[in-house]
């Protein structure tokens, strides 16, 4: 029996790994397919009508090591098909007598399906000789010896009862051979021992293997050759899943039951034995190495779920049928609020267990399937344990189906639930049970929620691109912030940025504007990394961070310190004072990340309730796939496994409050210390009116830059004003088109009512057909030169907008006419909004008397 234990708290080491080897019983069509797979598989040598013995060539142990693996899948009495521990129990102490009579000090270690000897040798002839021993154990009939040392084990069998029923299933699954309770106590005799041994010990059910220098395996090989024939051993019943149903029948996807743990653990409110049958052995072991790793995305999701659930242990088994991943599970204890009871508590563990069996299908679904257990004999310290690995690994996947079809999938699984003081216990904080079939219930709608895809995901192909981009994003953006909370969005944004996993080959940042907030990520891909594995390593990274990570005071702390600094550095004060104006009670919807007296005041409650709640709404993810459209697929289950799914839950945004008209008038700013005076005059205009926009952003194209309007007007041969600009901010909740003024004390006034008489000329006048064209042509060349950037081709992607030299048909050019009426409607002085910064005049002296 391979197991693979790994713990996740780090109690013992991670990985102990028991048995594997090479995979046999179909010939040649299980031999590795390429030199390089070749040389990481043991050498198997086959013989007509002789088991096959497989080869672990090794130099530098003391001594070599010939084992023996015999499977007894199928054997027993149990409902005539079951696996029964009893035979392997008593098989194994008639082999381990056998052994012993003829002077060899064997290792034997019984399995729930099988049970494997090793023996020491220190020469070829030593080896031949094992080799013969190993067959004269094993091939005689049974007699009143062996059935007095059988009985011998059984007794210590039933000495180690498993501790309840409904932990039937993960013994089995373990592979640890239990006693099960209320289990028909009748003595062994000769003729049920004869049928048991008859029926397994035979070809199709034995395999041998030695570990050692290449002589000492061909003189066992070739002993095995030279010996006498060996007969076929019994069939091995239809391949049969750890909750006890045969493959192909049908059944409920999981099996569940509650069991009294009070005697298991002190601490938890709940302890879960869940397993899970899957394809293959080497899916088992892989499935479970990928799942143990105490800092991977299970143990994270885990720890991040309402009620916490730590992963105990891990475990990974081969068997002759198939394979099968076995979990432990402990929930946290109660806190506060006292414990988790009844149906609530059933949907808390399927919620964990609907996790776990998640991440093992997108371990299989990633390719977890293909990985070939047989490799793992070749990397055993130890003589012995690489050749109980090699004897016991012939015996499992190549009896098995390969991975094909299913392989990719979990056939079964069941949930124990363990907990403190069940039946009315009087220990307090107990938590009190659900029922069976409410576990079951809540199992079944948890494993069903993870189906469908919350996520909305858009991609675009860009083949050829040295990187691949991933947009993680809630389309709730600031939204529904206020005056009160403005910036606690790019807090989050911020802060889950600063918990992500980079490294040289991947950079994370943060996204924040009105009507989008989230994470984005580049890089390129990883030597040997399929395209679809490196986008979904970039999608892992800023899901997992925006999506599943706690926020810690460390992380909003540094958070917090960088946009006050990026605060600090921006266009200056009066752009706070104009968010406020623009946008009353809502400054965030033109200031994404904040103001510093909002920033300052935010508490760290505050900035995780936001992340909540973004995290509970909808999300979208966009991809910029640099090979193809199957990138995207990979990116979106990759982001889409991190989304919590609350039962009857609608994700969606908060309302945010309604928007209130934009308060013209004068405004004053104090400003930085060392800023030059400026002032901003603002023109808002309706939110969601694309012509106006179109015709705003033509307006700014001819008041901007070189040969601008604003140039011959304050920049010009006047010098009333060191700089000029214009742009539209506040989109979309509270647009406005905005001229930036940039002077000196003594100028400053007189260049805005400079600019003032520009804007009420263009207000009567309009533009020139002229101006328009050029104004037009340069906002299409500006967006080509944006679009450059894979930032702003990925943004589109993620708002579903065209990437220049494309148009957006909803937005099209403004003409001159349209330039002319967004003009006389909202340039006027009625609605404008002037905010000025500068520094405080001198006082004057006082005139002398």
């Amino acid at each position: 029996m391979e197991r693979l234990r790994l713990v996740a708290v780090g109690l013992v080491p991670a990985l102990v790994l028991a048995l594997v080897g090479c995979g046999g019983g179909q010939g040649a069509q299980n031999e590795p397919k390429s030199p390089s797979a070749a040389t990481l598989l043991p050498n198997v040598r086959r013989a007509k009508d002789r088991p096959p013995v497989v080869l672990v060539s090794r130099e530098g142990d003391p001594s070599g090591a010939v084992a023996v693996a015999v499977s007894t899948a199928g054997v027993g009495d149990v409902n005539g098909d079951d696996d029964d521990p009893e035979p392997p129990t008593a098989l194994a102490a008639v082999v381990e007598a056998r052994l012993a009579a003829r002077g060899l000090r064997a290792a034997v270690t019984p399995q729930w399906d099988g049970f494997r000897a090793v023996v020491l040798v220190d020469g070829v002839k030593n080896a031949e000789l094992t080799a013969g021993a190993i067959r004269a154990a094993l091939v005689p009939p049974a007699d009143e010896k062996d059935v007095a040392a059988a009985r011998k084990k059984l007794s210590a069998l039933a000495a180690r009862p498993v501790r309840d029923p409904a932990l039937l299933r993960w013994s089995r699954c373990v592979g640890s051979p239990r006693a099960r309770l209320g289990a028909p106590k009748s003595e062994l005799g000769l003729a049920r021992l004869e049928a048991w041994r008859s029926a397994a010990h035979g070809l199709g059910r034995v395999a041998i293997s030695v570990a050692g220098p290449a002589p000492l395996g061909e003189a066992v090989a070739t002993a095995v050759a030279r010996g006498e024939a060996w007969k076929t051993a019994g069939t091995q019943a239809p391949a049969v899943t750890t909750t006890g149903a045969s493959e192909g029948v049908s059944a409920p996807s999981i099996d569940a039951d509650v069991y009294d743990a009070s005697a298991d653990t002190t601490l938890a409110q709940a302890v879960v034995h869940a397993t899970f049958d899957v394809p293959t052995s080497s899916a088992a072991v892989a499935t479970a190495g990928s799942l143990g790793d105490p800092h991977g995305p299970l143990a994270t999701r885990l720890a991040a779920l309402d009620v916490p659930f730590r992963l105990r242990e891990i475990t990974g088994a081969a068997h002759p049928r198939g394979g099968c991943v076995g979990v432990v599970l402990e929930a946290a204890p109660s806190g506060a609020s006292g414990p988790v009871t009844g149906n609530d508590l059933a949907a808390r563990v399927a919620d964990a267990v609907a996790l776990v069996r998640l991440e093992a299908e997108v371990h299989l679904a990633e390719g977890g399937a293909q990985v070939d257990g047989r490799t793992l004999a070749t990397r055993a310290g130890d003589a012995r344990e690489a050749a109980e690995r090699a004897a016991w690994w012939a015996l499992v996947d190549g009896s098995a189906p390969g991975p094909t079809g299913g392989a990719t999938t979990i056939r079964r699984g069941s949930i124990a639930l363990g907990l403190p003081g069940r039946r009315g216990s009087p220990q307090q904080g107990a938590a009190v049970e659900p029922s069976r079939d409410a576990l079951a219930a809540a199992a079944a709608r948890a494993s069903a929620s993870w189906k469908k895809p919350v996520v909305e995901g858009r991609t675009r192909v860009e083949a050829g691109q040295g990187e691949a981009w991933v947009l993680v994003a809630s389309p709730c953006g600031t939204e529904s912030e206020t005056e009160a909370d403005a910036g606690v969005t790019a807090l989050f944004v911020a802060a889950a940025a600063e918990s992500a996993k980079t490294s040289p080959e991947v950079h994370v940042e943060p996204w924040v504007v009105a009507d989008g907030a989230g994470l984005l990520v580049h890089g390129p891909a990883l030597a040997g990394e399929t395209p679809a594995a490196h986008a979904r390593r970039l999608a892992d990274v800023v899901a997992q961070a925006f999506a599943a990570v706690p926020l810690t005071p460390a992380a909003l702390t540094r958070a917090r310190a960088e946009m006050l600094y990026h605060d600090a550095n921006a266009d200056g004060a009066a752009l706070g004072v104009l968010a406020s104006a623009l946008a009353p009670s809502h400054p965030s919807w033109v200031v994404a990340w904040g103001r510093e007296d909002s920033l300052t005041a935010s508490s760290d409650s505050a900035v995780i309730n936001r992340a909540q709640a973004l995290r509970a709404g909808p999300l979208r993810v966009a991809i910029l796939a640099n090979v193809d459209g199957a990138q995207g697929d990979a990116a979106l289950r990759a982001a889409d496994r991190w989304i919590d799914r609350h039962e009857g839950a609608t994700r969606a945004c908060r309302p945010a409050a309604a928007a209130a008209p934009a308060r013209a008038g004068t405004y004053a700013a104090t400003p930085r210390p060392g800023s030059p005076p400026e002032a901003l005059l603002a023109f808002p205009f309706p939110h969601g009116d694309e012509s106006a926009r179109a015709s705003a952003m033509t307006m700014a194209a001819a008041l901007d830059g070189a040969g601008g309007l604003l140039e011959t007007s304050v920049l010009g041969a006047s010098g009333l004003a060191r700089s000029a600009s214009a742009r539209v901010l506040g989109g979309p909740r509270a647009p406005a088109l905005v001229v930036r003024i940039v002077g000196t004390q003594a100028t400053l006034d007189a260049a805005v009512m400079q600019t003032r008489a520009l804007v009420d000329r263009l207000r009567k006048a309009g533009l020139s057909a002229a101006d328009v064209e050029r104004a037009n042509a340069k906002v299409a060349s500006e967006a080509v030169s944006s679009a450059l950037d894979p930032r702003a081709r990925v943004v589109a992607t993620w708002r579903e907008k065209p990437v220049p030299p494309a148009t957006d048909p909803k937005s099209p050019s403004a003409t001159a006419d349209d330039v002319k009426a967004f003009a006389l409607k909202y340039l006027g002085e009625e609605s404008m909004i002037v905010v000025a910064a500068r520094p405080p005049r001198p006082p004057q002296p006082s005139p002398s008397p």
